[in-house]
């Protein structure tokens, strides 16, 4: 198969390959193999998984297609190295773009179960080297994900796995992974531990105790604009102070109905403040649904625009407010869970 957009075809006229599944449009979906086949693909020749009994390995289908026909995903027999953008690397699964890209590069692709245990799969893992768009970082990933035009958009770390990387405001330890914008500027991270980040408010710590990478660290907690400014942050530590302007003219009586940005949240939330117009806004709590605690911290999730500072989703304007920062009000500590 040299051409790309020929793997419905040449995927499914190999002795052996069973469709599974179709898409809306009645062209295959997914193909299961019976054989050892050799699929010329843009990340070089791969050889799909064909061995079903392996009790380490994911059960899919080890090729998927793109409506139409274009490759959309490899599960391999074995673990190669391919060539990617940001170099060679180690790969048991490798996803592709419709445009017929390499998308995303899994090093590995295991099943965790009573016969295979983290520590298992953990002791397979070893460090990729990347040339990114901040220097060569080597470390244990879970993927490495690609823009279609080749620029690297995301590496997502293995668990437990630390960094430090160049950013904006200086170095940082990082976990779960971090990513750019399509012109190689740095776009977030999730800082390992609080983090002092220069904001239009002042110096917050960011830091998210339960983080949602996960799988895919394509945007974090810590996010920059391609000139580099902080976007948008999460902290489990500090609290921001909106000070409402109209206050000052209208009295306290009047607050919150002389503000819309105040009346706003107090329609939203239910909330009373202790002074009117001014709230101190920061991490909460939670029953615990699984957690080695009864309560659970739930961050405050900031965002920056050029015209507002939203806090956990409520905007409030830059012009009829001012801004100040609370700092290291609260312990600091991932959350763990227990089931």
């Amino acid at each position: 198969m040299s051409d790309h957009r020929t793997a419905q075809s040449a995927v499914t006229a190999f002795p052996g390959a069973v469709v599974r599944c179709l898409h809306p449009d009645g062209s295959p979906a997914e193909v299961l193999l019976e054989a050892r086949i050799e699929l010329s693909t843009p990340a070089g020749v791969l050889v799909p998984q064909y061995v079903p009994e392996d009790p380490r390995r994911q059960r899919v289908q080890p090729v998927e297609l793109h409506p139409g026909g274009g490759l959309k995903a490899v599960s391999l027999q074995e673990r190669v190295v391919i060539e990617t953008p940001a170099g060679p690397m180690a790969a048991e699964r490798v996803t592709f773009h419709p445009g017929g890209r390499l998308r995303r590069v899994f090093p590995l692709d295991g099943k965790i179960s009573a016969y295979w245990s983290v520590e298992n799969e953990t002791a397979l893992a070893v460090p990729q080297r990347m040339e990114t768009p901040i220097g060569v970082v080597t470390a244990r990933i879970i993927s490495a994900h690609f823009f279609p035009s080749g620029a690297l958009r995301s590496v997502t770390l293995w668990p437990g796995e630390r960094v430090t990387i160049a950013t904006p405001q200086g170095p940082a330890s990082v976990s779960v992974g971090f990513s750019f914008h399509e012109s190689g500027a740095l776009r977030s991270f999730e800082p390992d531990a609080p983090f002092e980040a220069k904001t239009p408010v002042g110096v917050l710590l960011a830091f998210d105790t339960d983080p949602e990478g996960g799988m895919a660290a394509d945007l974090n907690s810590l996010q920059f604009d391609e000139g580099g400014s902080v976007t948008a942050l999460t902290t489990a530590t500090d609290k921001v102070v909106v000070t409402c302007n109209a206050v000052a003219e209208a009295g306290p009586d009047a607050w919150p109905a002389c503000c819309p940005d105040c009346a706003r949240w107090a329609a939203a939330t239910g909330r009373q403040a202790r002074q009117p117009g001014r709230l101190a806004l920061g991490p909460g709590f939670r029953d615990s649904l699984c957690g080695t605690t009864p309560t659970d911290l739930v961050p405050l999730r900031v965002g920056f625009t050029a015209d507002a500072v939203s806090l956990d989703g409520h905007a409030f304007s830059r012009a009829g407010h001012g801004f100040s920062v609370l700092r290291g009000l609260m312990p600091v500590a991932r959350i763990t869970y227990s089931c």
